[in-house]
């Protein structure tokens, strides 16, 4: 009696336990509740690189408005003196009707790219990007020029900005491209499987 009572016990704890794993398995998946990555639109798609590089694919809550992007968000300096930089990658049709990539750099409200230098770590050495036409914190290439800066990030170890900060040392944030080639192949292939530009 004894055996029976610890077996059939032993028998609901663990059914329980697996049940338990099998549900948060489904949450953390996406598979109980679509994911939300931002207010008013839902995850498609979401895979991180190197801890940092986002790629995702959302929708609005409507489910227009579907898109598909490479971001990255460097928090280089934490509170009380928060200060972040991130680069977000779209694409649009092009005046031709071919995809046009659109890189987007962001830094700080208050400074300046102009101030700011910008480079891809290559095996010959460093590849500086002319930020000096940025005039405010944020500085876009797209186009040419934003294809001419992803032709350069796949052949490079590391994108680097040095941000000017009025500090007796400037802000060196350092990101890797390791994994640059899958992150955007697998961006490429996520817009193609949605027919987005």
């Amino acid at each position: 009696m004894t055996f029976f009572l610890k077996s059939k016990f032993t028998t609901l704890a663990a059914c329980f336990t697996v049940g338990l794993l099998v549900v948060m398995v489904a949450w953390w998946a996406g598979w109980l509740f679509p994911r939300q990555t931002l207010p008013g639109r839902l995850s498609e798609y979401h895979k991180v690189y190197d801890g940092f590089w986002d790629v995702a694919c959302d929708t609005a809550m409507d489910g227009s408005d579907r898109r598909c992007y490479i971001q990255y968000v460097d928090v280089y300096r934490d509170r009380p003196d928060f200060a972040a930089a991130m680069v977000e990658v779209v694409y649009h049709p092009g005046d031709d009707g071919q995809p046009d990539p659109h890189v987007r750099f962001d830094i700080e409200p208050g400074y300046s790219f102009r101030e700011t230098r910008m480079s891809v770590v290559t095996a010959d050495g460093k590849v500086p990007f002319d930020t000096s036409d940025c005039r405010s914190n944020t500085c876009r290439r797209s186009g040419d020029a934003g294809r001419d800066m992803l032709k350069v990030w796949r052949a490079g170890s590391a994108l680097e900005l040095v941000i000017e900060e009025g500090r007796s040392e400037p802000a060196i944030s350092t990101w890797p491209l390791d994994n640059i080639n899958a992150i955007l192949d697998d961006f490429e292939a996520q817009r193609q499987a949605r027919n987005l530009p």
